[in-house]
């Protein structure tokens, strides 16, 4: 099986196995933004500033296709779902820095496999950086809207 079918397939069974169905409503807007800010990054670096490329032996469509809609959505979902209920500066920074080592970690498989390139000075740290900003706007996107109310 090839490598994007099979982190489909793992991120989706991780969802199965660990997410919390009942608090869906709370969850999906959260992964519905995060979807929608890969498809915009993914586009944007498709199309003008190439600084990362995904490879497979998949259709390109299906591949991102995938991309958007495994771990964008399934990472987004437990991120929000675990979050811890006393929200001190530790608590929140050390769950940050797990959860971006996770994003990281995924990364790292992709580009040592060679399902992923880095490109124009791109690294493993712009990545690190990004993922701390974007696990930060979807914690305030979450909080902003005060979507756990809707699960109750």
């Amino acid at each position: 099986m090839d490598f994007f079918y099979t982190r489909f397939l793992i991120s989706w069974a991780c969802w199965l196995l660990f997410a919390d169905r009942s608090r869906w409503k709370e969850m999906v807007p959260v992964c519905v933004f995060a979807s929608a800010l890969g498809l915009i990054t993914d586009q944007i670096v498709e199309s003008y500033i190439p600084y990362w490329e995904y490879y497979g032996s998949e259709p390109e469509i299906l591949r991102e296709f995938m991309d958007d809609f495994d771990v964008y959505v399934v990472v987004t979902y437990l991120f929000i779902q675990w979050l811890p209920k006393k929200q001190s500066y530790f608590n929140m920074f050390y769950y940050w820095f797990a959860w971006t080592a996770l994003a990281i970690g995924i990364e790292y498989i992709h580009v040592k496999t060679g399902h992923m390139a880095h490109y124009n000075g791109w690294t493993f740290w712009h990545s690190y950086t990004a993922d701390w900003i974007l696990f930060a706007l979807f914690y305030l996107y979450h909080k902003i809207f005060q979507l756990e109310k809707l699960s109750k």
